[in-house]
Formats: structure tokens, C-alpha cells, sequence
């Protein structure tokens, strides 16, 4: 027989570990939307649709960051 007490601290252990997936998910979830934003940005920058210092600013950088992020990413001025 299965005391309470040990089925209670099973219980516990793993629903810390759903928890920890649940929010490893959320977080690589996030990372991806915010990825995506990011090289949406930098394609209408290269295509010319906005201009660059229109990107840096809505991605919250310097201008000399978003143009090193942008390079790095494989994007072109």
C-alpha cells in the first residue's frame, strides 16, 4: 500500500515539472514571435518599404545596433 504522504510529494514533483515545460514553451514561444517581429523589420528595411532608422526605433535600438543586427541576421541596407 501507497501512503498519502508519498503520493502527495510524486504529485507535487511532477506538477513542478509541468509547470517548468509550460513555461519553457511559453518562453520559446515569445522568443519566436519576437524573432519573427524582428526579421519582418529587417525585410522591410531592405526592400525599402520603411527606412532604417524607422526600424532601429521601433526595435527599441541605436541605429548602429539595428544596422550590426540587421547584417548579422543576413539583411542589407
Amino acid at each position: 500500500m501507497v501512503s498519502f504522504e508519498i503520493m502527495d510529494d510524486n504529485c507535487a514533483y511532477h506538477f513542478k515539472e509541468v509547470v517548468n515545460m509550460c513555461k519553457a514553451w511559453d518562453d520559446h514561444k515569445k522568443r519566436g514571435i519576437q524573432e519573427g517581429r524582428y526579421l519582418e523589420i529587417y525585410s522591410l528595411v531592405q526592400d525599402g518599404i520603411i527606412e532604417p532608422e524607422l526600424g532601429a526605433k521601433r526595435l527599441n535600438m541605436t541605429f548602429a545596433d539595428f544596422e550590426r543586427a540587421m547584417q548579422k541576421a543576413g539583411y542589407k541596407l
